[in-house]
């Protein structure tokens, strides 16, 4: 669906009118973890942002926009920060402790997002608003990337790249997914360093 600045000539957006789709899509996402995807009206998000419901409409052609956009928000802004801090390090077994650590920090300090992440992944159920089903293929692909560096220079052992990719990215989101539903039952910062060091452990081998 395309929204309706889009469909005004195809313009782009000016800077304040980002400014006010970015301020809708952070209040959508606070409330979507507060109150619930259920609950999280147009109208109510309007209310919390402090304008009316008709200024979200001028923004986003609906709800079904709105939540799309915020996929693309809650995904973006994670990766965008493991990329960075990632990129500071030279090695690719330092890249690959980069890039557990960058996740589990930016886990820490965004809990709302995360909390609303996982309520939308549960409209996969009922097959509305659901995460795309490529949605792990940039994590995987950027995973397999490091690893594939790793093998290359002989930092790391021999092993299935893609398969690894995949269960880094899953002890990664397994233990975001118990911290979301019961916040006092994980540690983030211990759970962090346990799985940076069964990541290395597993991929290094005898090379560790």
């Amino acid at each position: 669906m395309q929204s309706n600045l889009k469909s005004v000539g195809q313009r782009r957006p000016s800077f304040i009118e980002e400014k006010r789709r970015t301020q809708i899509v952070d209040i959508a996402i606070e409330t979507i973890a507060t109150q619930g995807f259920s609950q999280a009206s147009l109208a109510e998000i309007a209310k919390k942002a402090g304008i009316s419901k008709g200024v979200i409409s001028y923004h986003f052609d609906g709800k079904e926009e709105l939540v799309e956009e915020i996929l693309r928000s809650l995904m973006r802004k994670p990766a965008d920060f493991v990329k960075e801090r990632v990129s500071r390090a030279a090695a690719a077994a330092e890249k690959l402790r980069a890039y557990v650590e960058a996740n589990f920090d930016f886990m820490k300090a965004n809990r709302v997002g995360y909390v609303a992440l996982v309520d939308l992944w549960g409209q996969r159920d009922s097959g509305r608003n659901s995460l795309n089903a490529d949605a792990y293929e940039p994590s995987r692909h950027y995973l397999a990337h490091i690893l594939e560096e790793g093998q290359r220079r002989g930092e790391m052992r021999a092993f299935p790249v893609m398969a690894t990719a995949s269960l880094i990215q899953g002890a990664i989101d397994g233990v975001m997914l118990q911290w979301v539903l019961d916040e006092k039952a994980v540690d983030l910062d211990v759970a962090r360093d346990e799985v940076v060091k069964m990541v290395l452990c597993h991929v290094q081998g005898d090379k560790k």
